[in-house]
């Protein structure tokens, strides 16, 4: 098997990465820029179908011991309906008790220190990566004045979406146009607030999810369409935010609304970025390096370590070139194709400018789901248990006028 290998970048899918290469025998060096993890206000909620992945990875011991908190069942609430309708997390993985909530950096930090237990190396401060071509790929990089390299078989981009590694392999990714902004608080002093489910809700030109950690804290999340670019950003971006948490039709939205802000707020566009080739001579790319979903499905983690549990394999079965790579390039194009369209699903249907049916789309979307109507029903399924489950046929963007002409 490959002997060596450099992960550049030390989040949730590097580490993750480095964790069963090292538990596996690989000599494995992790370069992390940061110092200290920052929150980032986003990759906090993991879907069962990730949940599944980490636990082939054996990294969920790992989350749960580091505090992540289970969600066994979702509630949606949707304007003008008293009723909420569940979606129950626990049935869709055999094994699987829901879906894991736990703040970023406390995960990257126990994923990072559970590599390090298993014998890899980990730089932090890293600046200034540098791939150059030979017989193994050579990577220099700097910490502080210190210029050092290291020879490896294998280089993991495991670096975020503006990936140094992707461009200096040459890598380019496809994008989509931005169909929505995500706005995400991390929010606390919610103790009133019951955390045994985390809440789906459309109200409005908006849609508000709300993910609990335990303890009192969840992380909210705001979407609106594209003309609510600036609607939580600049001056006072959190009082606008908890302004409109109380918005929804939940029971709880008044509770929401008074609890107090615990971190940043912060915007990201609702776009996708792919490629059909995540990989060169000696370099494979992971997690947002190789491609994003729109964070209005909540894909990014199950995404990741899905990217991280098909790479451990293929390294562990001598993986280092792009022939070697083919089968984790092709399953992850087509995940990403249908990840794409329920996400666009989830647009069209909650925040899309210029809707003048709103109700009657989430009506319809509504209807759809609890009539397990075949052309639609295991589409968004598969947002749960895995886009892999999904019949390719259902792949269709015909679904989306279906919604916009409710």
């Amino acid at each position: 098997m490959t002997r060596s290998v450099v992960v550049v970048g030390g989040g949730i899918a590097g580490s993750a990465l480095a964790y069963a290469l090292a538990t596996a025998g690989v000599d494995v060096v992790v370069l992390e820029t940061s110092e200290e993890f920052a929150d980032r206000v986003r990759g906090e909620s993991m879907h069962v179908w990730g949940v599944a992945e980490a636990r082939r990875l054996g990294v969920d011991t790992v989350l749960l011991d580091a505090g992540a908190h289970v969600a066994p069942v979702w509630k949606s609430y949707t304007e003008g309906v008293s009723e909420a309708v569940d979606i129950p997390m626990s049935m869709m993985q055999p094994g699987i008790d829901g879906t894991l909530n736990l703040r970023h950096p406390d995960a990257c930090q126990a994923l990072i220190d559970a590599a390090v237990a298993a014998g890899a190396k980990v730089e932090r401060g890293v600046r200034d990566v540098r791939l150059s071509a030979g017989p193994s790929v050579g990577v220099g990089y700097r910490v502080g004045d210190d210029r050092r390299g290291i020879a490896a078989e294998l280089v993991v981009g495991a670096d975020g979406r503006a990936s140094t590694v992707r461009k200096q392999a040459g890598i380019t990714l496809e994008q989509s146009e931005t169909s929505s902004y995500i706005a995400g608080l991390l929010l606390d002093g919610l103790d009133g607030v019951p955390d045994n489910h985390d809440v789906l809700a459309g109200e409005g030109d908006q849609f508000f999810l709300l993910l609990h950690q335990g303890g009192g804290r969840a992380r909210a999340y705001l979407v609106t369409g594209v003309s609510g670019r600036r609607r939580f950003a600049g001056a006072n971006a959190a009082s606008r935010f908890m302004d409109s948490t109380a918005n929804f039709t939940h029971p709880w939205s008044a509770a929401v609304a008074r609890a107090t802000p615990a971190g940043p707020c912060a915007t990201y566009p609702g776009d996708d970025t792919w490629t059909a080739s995540p990989h060169a001579d000696g370099v494979v790319l992971i997690g947002d390096a190789a491609g994003y979903n729109d964070p209005i499905a909540g894909q990014g983690l199950s995404i990741a370590l899905r990217d991280a549990r098909m790479v451990r394999d293929l390294v562990l079965a001598n993986g280092r070139g792009p022939i070697d790579f083919r089968p984790y390039a092709e399953e992850r194009l087509e995940r990403m194709r249908r990840l794409r369209l329920i996400a666009d699903i989830l647009a069209v249907t909650h925040v899309e400018d210029g809707a003048d049916n709103r109700a009657a789309r989430r009506a319809r979307f509504n209807e759809k789901m609890a009539e397990m109507d075949p052309g639609f029903f295991p589409l968004m399924v598969g947002a749960f248990v895995g886009p892999e489950t999904v019949a390719a046929d259902l792949v269709d963007e015909s679904v989306l006028d279906r919604i916009r002409n409710a």
